[in-house]
């Protein structure tokens, strides 16, 4: 009898299971010697909290670090960001400089947590934020934010070499509180289930749901406009991100015609001729603009940009759980 497709994807998940178990195995053991203290973890000396995910990428984090920074500054804190400055270029960080502009704290550059924590805390924060540090258990952290995005379905991924996992689900239980993000881009079932797997998981942490809300369409000039601006606009829409596809639906959520959408790759270098290339698709299309991210924005200010380049300012919204979370991340910074 022919196998079909599901029995198909069946045996290719197993497989690479199977192919992930050495990798897998040793995440788990390197959480297991931290945990036990058999490797040794650093206190920075004032609260740490963390925003991480289980996966390389594309669940928004930058947004949900803003927010944490912008509520811990609405409580009087003097937070500082803590980046390990990913493919930065010549010592500059496309996140770090978006950071910087969403909140106005200072933002470490370091792949170092426990040096970048030191001299943070040196410049005068009383409190980190460690943005991508799930990972990262040499720092100790009183707060772990895991975000999973809810359009990709846990059970579809897999540890490295065939997939996108850092950790399996398991990781979950270091978590204090998990935020699904992109919820209004997945079903009510899927949404169930998923937290039916983190509290199975992490029976004591706060689980929240939270959606990146589109908050305004910006254009060359700084000029902010509603995001209705976008509705019936024919766009060429280009971004580098771990997940380009939640961006190019929101765009059409929005009510744009996406002329094209391209995907250069997470953390994209942009060149002058990457750009010239794109305005001239755009061209060719009979697109009115090019629309990109903010953090993708950040990486073209080095470039002579097109005068009809705009940018999608997001940020992120809770649906639900917000109220258990906050009071749990004020008590954990507060001790």
């Amino acid at each position: 009898m022919t196998k079909g497709p599901t029995s198909s994807r069946g045996v290719l998940g197993a497989l690479a299971d199977v192919l992930a178990a050495p990798y897998a195995g040793a995440v788990r053991l390197q959480r297991w010697a931290y945990r036990r203290g058999v490797l040794p973890s650093h206190a920075a000396g004032v609260p740490v909290v963390c925003v991480g995910n289980l996966t390389t990428g594309g669940t928004g984090k930058t947004p949900m670090v803003a927010w944490v920074v912008r509520h811990l500054q609405q409580r009087g804190r003097k937070p500082a960001i803590l980046t390990r400055g990913y493919k930065a270029r010549r010592g500059v960080s496309d996140e770090a400089e978006l950071l910087k502009a969403l909140t106005g704290a200072d933002v470490v550059v370091q792949a170092d947590r426990v040096a970048g924590a030191a001299g943070a805390v040196a410049a005068g924060a009383d409190v980190c934020v460690m943005d991508d540090g799930f990972q990262h258990l040499r720092l100790r952290r009183d707060f772990n934010i895991l975000l999973l995005d809810a359009t990709r379905p846990v059970e579809t991924l897999h540890c490295p070499p065939c997939g996108l996992m850092r950790e399996g689900l398991w990781a979950v239980r270091d978590a204090q509180a998990v935020v699904l993000t992109r919820c209004d881009l997945a079903s009510e079932a899927d949404l169930a289930a998923l937290e039916r797997r983190v509290r199975a998981a992490a029976p004591r942490a706060v689980v929240a749901r939270a959606v990146h809300q589109a908050a305004a369409v910006i254009d060359e000039a700084g000029t902010r406009a509603g995001t209705d601006s976008l509705a019936g606009r024919k766009v060429l829409a280009f971004c580098g991100l771990g997940n380009p596809r939640a961006f190019f639906q929101t765009l059409e959520r929005l009510g744009a015609t996406l002329a094209g959408a391209q995907s250069l790759g997470d953390h994209a270098a942009y060149s002058q001729g990457d750009l010239a290339r794109l305005e001239a698709d755009a061209r060719a299309a009979g697109a009115d603009a090019l629309v990109t991210t903010e953090k993708d924005y950040v990486k073209l200010a080095r470039l002579a940009r097109p005068g009809n380049l705009w940018r999608l300012a997001v940020e992120i919204r809770f649906v639900a759980g917000e109220a258990e979370l906050t009071p749990k991340l004020d008590a954990a910074v507060s001790r």
